[in-house]
């Protein structure tokens, strides 16, 4: 996985900004919305942030 993918355009998130977050204790999509601020404008990548965040908690 290519953690320098940009997942929110808005935002300038990345898949490895949203890995960090879960990383740092962020476990639901709210979490990760609070500490990247990824979906919040558009909402456009909501489906891609979801499956980021569920498929980095379970690596965990």
């Amino acid at each position: 996985m290519d953690l320098n993918k940009v997942v929110c355009s808005c935002m300038g998130v990345t898949s490895g900004m949203i890995k960090e977050a879960v990383d740092s204790g962020a476990t639901t999509l709210e979490e990760v919305q609070e500490a990247t601020g990824a979906g919040t404008v558009c909402g456009a990548c909501l489906d891609d942030v979801k499956r980021l965040v569920n498929e980095f908690v379970s690596e965990k």
